[in-house]
C-alpha cells in the first residue's frame, strides 16, 4: 500500500541574512547575490523541467527499469570506504590532466577493488573520450532529464565500457536509459530533491522517497560529490575538468565554444540543437585561476596562483556557489560526513572567492582569494599531488602509524581523515 504522507519539496535556500544566523561562516565567502542566484535558478529550472521530470520519472518506472536496476544505496554504500573519487569533468583543463590520470589508472585500475586507492566516477560527456584514452570508469554520472547525453552514452561505445555502471536519477530521460540497459551495461537510481518528484515516487512505487534522495546541486560533478559522500562513503573527493568557465574572446563567439569543453564538441549546448543553452554567449564574467608549480619548492606554498578575468554564466555561477557553500556548511556541522574536496581543475573560478562583487570586478588582486582561505577541507592542488599525499596518508594509516595525516594544499596544510 503506498504511503499517504506527502512529501513536500524542502526549501534548500532561505534568505541570506536569514541563513547567516545559521551559517555565520558564509559571511565575507559566498556574496549575497551568488546565494540568491542558487534559490531563483533552482525555481526556475525547476518551473521549466518539473513536467519532463515527473513524465520520465513514471516512464522508467512503468517500463521496469526501476526494479531491473534498483537505488544506488542498494549495492554501493560504502563502496568508497578507504579510497578518494576521481571525478572527471569535461572543462578545457582536463587536457593538463589527462596523461596523470591516465597513469594513475594504469597502476590502480588493475588492482582487485579492495586494494585500489581509487574510485572513478566520469561525467556523460567524458564517458568516451575516457574510454578512447584505455580508461574505464568505474561510474558515470547523468543528471540531465533530456535526450542530450544520448549520443555520448549509447552511441559506438567499445566493448571495454560495458562494465561502467550508470549513476542516473530516475528523472532522466527513458531514452538514453533503455538503450543504456539493452546494451548490458547496469544504472543504480537516485531521486532527485525538488518538488513533485516525492509525491510522485511514493505514488508510483509505494516507496519512501527519503531514502533515496540525493542532493544534485545543478551539475553533473556536484551531484558526483554528493553521491561520492552519502552513498560511496568516500571522504576525499577529487575533481579535474570542472572549470565552470572559457576563455574570453571578444571578437569571436564560436571560438569561446570551442574552448568550451575539453573535446571542442559543443553540440550539447549549440544554438537550435541539444539543450540550446549556449552558455559560452554569456557576457557574464569571473577571476578565473590558472595554477604553476613554484621552481623552489618551500613544502608549504609550492604553487603559484595567476588570476586572470574569463567567461561564464549565471548558471555555471550557481554550480560554483552551490559547491563552495557546501564545503563551507560541511565543515562547520559536527554532524556532517568529514569530506574533503581539491580543485584538481587547474583552471577556472571554482574557489576563487571575491570580496566585493555583483557585476563590478575589481582589478584589485588584493578583491580575491581562494576557497582553501576560509575552508581548510577545501584543496586547491595538482592532480598528481593529490594523488601523492593521499597515498602516503593512507599507508601510513594502514601501518597503525598515525590515525590523520596533513594533506598539501595551495594554501597550507590541512587534517584529513580516511576513514568512514
Amino acid at each position: 500500500m503506498a504511503h499517504k504522507k506527502k512529501y513536500k519539496r524542502k526549501k534548500e535556500f532561505k534568505p541570506y541574512e536569514e541563513t547567516l544566523k545559521e551559517h555565520p561562516e558564509l559571511e565575507g565567502v559566498i556574496l549575497k547575490s551568488a546565494w540568491e542566484g542558487i534559490d531563483k535558478t533552482t525555481d526556475t529550472t525547476v518551473g521549466k523541467l518539473e513536467e519532463l521530470w515527473l513524465g520520465n520519472m513514471e516512464a522508467n518506472v512503468r517500463n521496469k527499469l526501476w526494479r531491473k536496476h534498483g537505488p544506488a544505496r542498494k549495492d554501493c554504500r560504502l563502496l568508497g570506504k578507504n579510497k578518494a573519487t576521481i571525478a572527471v569533468g569535461a572543462g578545457q583543463s582536463f587536457n593538463l590532466n589527462k596523461d596523470a590520470l591516465r597513469l594513475i589508472m594504469d597502476e590502480d585500475g588493475v588492482r582487485d577493488w579492495q586494494s585500489r586507492n581509487f574510485i572513478t566516477i566520469a561525467s556523460n560527456h567524458q564517458f568516451k573520450p575516457l574510454l578512447d584514452m584505455g580508461i574505464i570508469p568505474d561510474f558515470v554520472m547523468l543528471t540531465d532529464g533530456g535526450d542530450i547525453a544520448f549520443p555520448q552514452l549509447t552511441e559506438d561505445i567499445p566493448d571495454e565500457g560495458q562494465n561502467t555502471v550508470l549513476f542516473a536519477g530516475l528523472h532522466c530521460s527513458p531514452k538514453v536509459l533503455e538503450a543504456w540497459s539493452k546494451q548490458g551495461r547496469d544504472i543504480r537510481f537516485y531521486i532527485a530533491t525538488t518538488r513533485g518528484i516525492q509525491n510522485k515516487f511514493n505514488k508510483l512505487t509505494g516507496k519512501n522517497p527519503l531514502l533515496y534522495m540525493l542532493y544534485q546541486g545543478g551539475n553533473v560533478l556536484n551531484a558526483a560529490l554528493a553521491m561520492s559522500a552519502h552513498v560511496l562513503g568516500s571522504r576525499v573527493f577529487m575533481c579535474i575538468g570542472n572549470d565552470l568557465s572559457f576563455p574570453i574572446d571578444k571578437n569571436n563567439i564560436q571560438e569561446q565554444r570551442d574552448s568550451y569543453y575539453s573535446d571542442g564538441d559543443y553540440s550539447s549546448n549549440q544554438p537550435g540543437t541539444g539543450s540550446g543553452r549556449d552558455e559560452a554567449k554569456s557576457q557574464k564574467r569571473w577571476a578565473g585561476f590558472t595554477l604553476k608549480r613554484k621552481l623552489l619548492y618551500t613544502g608549504k606554498d609550492g604553487y603559484k596562483i595567476d588570476l586572470e578575468i574569463v567567461g561564464t554564466s549565471a548558471t555555471l555561477w550557481v554550480y560554483k556557489t552551490w559547491l563552495e557553500s557546501q564545503m563551507l556548511m560541511n565543515y562547520h556541522n559536527p554532524k556532517a560526513p568529514s569530506v574533503h574536496y581539491y580543485n584538481c581543475s587547474e583552471s577556472g573560478i571554482l574557489g576563487v572567492m571575491a570580496r566585493e562583487g555583483g557585476d563590478k570586478l575589481s582589478s584589485d588582486k588584493s578583491n580575491w582569494f581562494m576557497l582553501d582561505e576560509a575552508c581548510p577541507h577545501w584543496h586547491t592542488s595538482m592532480l598528481v599531488d593529490a594523488v601523492k599525499h593521499f597515498k602516503i596518508a593512507k599507508e601510513a594509516l594502514w601501518q597503525g602509524k598515525i590515525q590523520l595525516t596533513g594533506v598539501q594544499s595551495a594554501t597550507g596544510s590541512a587534517q584529513i581523515p580516511l576513514l568512514v
